[in-house]
C-alpha cells in the first residue's frame, strides 16, 4: 500500500477544515433564519432545527467521504463535475422526501393530509436541498484546483532542484579531470627526472587533496577550514612541481581565521582560481613568481582573492568571451548555489593574474548546523 505524501496529507487536512466549516456555517445561518422566522408563524422552532441538523449531518458525512475520495483524482474539472453529480443525485433524491416527511409530520401544523401544502413544500424543498449541495460542489472544485496547482508547482520545483543538482555535479566533475591531467604530468616529469623525494611528496599531497574531493562527492558543504586545507594541498603540489619558481604568500585576516569553525561553503571553489593563477603566471614565465592568497571578512561577505604580486589593481576586467571555460563553469556553479548574492571578478593585466571571489556571509553561516543565523 502506497502511503500518501506529506503534501497530499496536508491538503486532505485542509479539505476537512473547509468542508466542516462550510457545512457548519450553513447550519448556523439556517439556525439563525429559523429562529427568527418560525416564531412569527406561531410554530415551534425545535422540529425545524432538528430536521435541518439531521440533513446537515448526512450532508457532512456523505460529501466528506466523497470529497476525500475524489480530491486527489487526476481528472479534468468537467469530468469531476460529472462524477460529483452522479454520486450526489441519489443523495438529493433521498434528502428531498426525507426533509418533507419530517417537516410535514413533526413541524407543520397543517400536517401531512394537505396534498397541496405537501407538494408546494416538496418543490420548495428541491431548491433548499439542492442549493447547499451546489455550494459545496463549488467549494470542493476550488479546493481541488488549488490542490493540483500546488502539486504542479511542487513537482516543478522538485524537477528544478534535481536539474540544479545534476548541473552542479557536472560542473564540479569537470574540474577534477583537468586537475588530474596536470598533476599526473607533473608526477611523470619528476619520475623521469629521478626526483624521488619530490615525487613522493607530490603523491602525499595529491592523496590529501583527492581524499577531500572524494569525501564530498555530492556537492556537500564543508567547513571553511577543510576547504583551505585542500587548497594548501593543491598549492603544495604545484610547489613540488615548480620548485623555487613559485613563492606563496598567505594573507589570512585574523577576523576571517576566527570564523573558520562557523562557516561552511561548497567544495572546490578556491582550487580552480588557484589553478588558473598558476597557468597564467608560473607556467608562462621563467622567473620566480609571487602569488598572494587573501582571505578577508567584510561587513556582508567573505572575500577570497588570489593574485600575482605585480598585478595592477587598475587593470581592465577580463572580457567575458575570453574567460577560460573552467572559470565560466565556476561562475555558473556560483550562480546556481548563491544566485546574485555571490560575485566573481577577473582582471586582465598585461602580466600576472587576479581573481576575486565574494561569498555572502549570511548563507555561509546558515549552512553550518550550529551557525548563528541571525547575524
Amino acid at each position: 500500500m502506497i502511503s500518501p505524501t506529506p503534501a497530499a496529507t496536508l491538503q486532505l487536512t485542509r479539505f476537512w477544515f473547509w468542508h466542516n466549516l462550510y457545512w457548519l456555517g450553513y447550519l448556523l445561518v439556517k439556525y439563525t433564519h429559523l429562529s427568527l422566522l418560525i416564531p412569527l408563524q406561531q410554530e415551534a422552532s425545535f422540529p425545524y432545527l432538528a430536521t435541518y441538523t439531521l440533513i446537515t449531518v448526512i450532508n457532512i458525512s456523505v460529501t466528506g467521504w466523497l470529497g476525500a475520495r475524489e480530491l486527489a483524482r487526476p481528472i479534468s474539472p468537467q469530468q469531476q463535475l460529472k462524477r460529483l453529480a452522479l454520486y450526489l443525485a441519489p443523495l438529493l433524491l433521498l434528502l428531498i422526501p426525507l426533509r418533507q416527511y419530517l417537516l410535514t409530520h413533526y413541524a407543520m401544523k397543517s400536517g401531512p393530509d394537505s396534498i397541496t401544502h405537501w407538494s408546494h413544500y416538496f418543490i420548495l424543498g428541491i431548491q433548499l436541498v439542492l442549493l447547499p449541495l451546489c455550494g459545496w460542489i463549488g467549494v470542493f472544485l476550488l479546493m481541488k484546483l488549488n490542490f493540483f496547482t500546488l502539486q504542479q508547482l511542487e513537482n516543478r520545483q522538485q524537477l528544478l532542484r534535481q536539474a540544479r543538482q545534476a548541473r552542479l555535479k557536472v560542473l564540479r566533475y569537470q574540474v577534477n579531470p583537468h586537475f588530474m591531467f596536470n598533476t599526473l604530468n607533473a608526477l611523470n616529469s619528476l619520475i623521469v627526472s629521478r626526483k624521488g623525494f619530490a615525487a613522493e611528496d607530490l603523491i602525499q599531497q595529491l592523496s590529501a587533496f583527492l581524499r577531500h574531493s572524494l569525501k564530498n562527492q555530492d556537492d556537500q558543504w564543508v567547513p571553511l577550514k577543510e576547504e583551505l586545507q585542500a587548497l594548501e594541498a593543491y598549492l603544495a603540489i604545484q610547489q613540488v612541481r615548480f620548485g623555487e619558481r613559485l613563492v606563496l604568500e598567505w594573507q589570512l585576516d585574523p577576523a576571517s581565521s576566527a570564523l573558520l569553525p562557523a562557516l561552511q561553503l561548497p567544495t572546490l571553489l578556491f582550487q580552480p582560481l588557484a589553478e588558473h593563477a598558476i597557468l597564467a603566471t608560473v607556467a608562462e614565465h621563467s622567473g620566480p613568481i609571487h602569488l598572494q592568497v587573501v582571505l578577508q571578512r567584510t561587513a556582508q561577505s567573505l572575500l577570497f582573492a588570489i593574485q600575482s604580486e605585480a598585478t595592477d589593481p587598475q587593470a581592465p576586467i577580463w572580457p567575458e568571451h575570453l574567460v577560460p571555460a573552467s572559470l565560466q563553469q565556476l561562475r555558473e556553479r556560483l550562480e546556481l548555489l548563491f544566485g546574485d548574492r555571490a560575485s566573481l571578478t577577473f582582471l586582465k593585466p598585461a602580466s600576472g593574474f587576479y581573481a576575486r571571489l565574494n561569498l555572502p556571509l549570511e548563507v555561509l553561516y546558515a549552512a553550518h548546523p550550529a551557525g548563528d543565523r541571525g547575524r
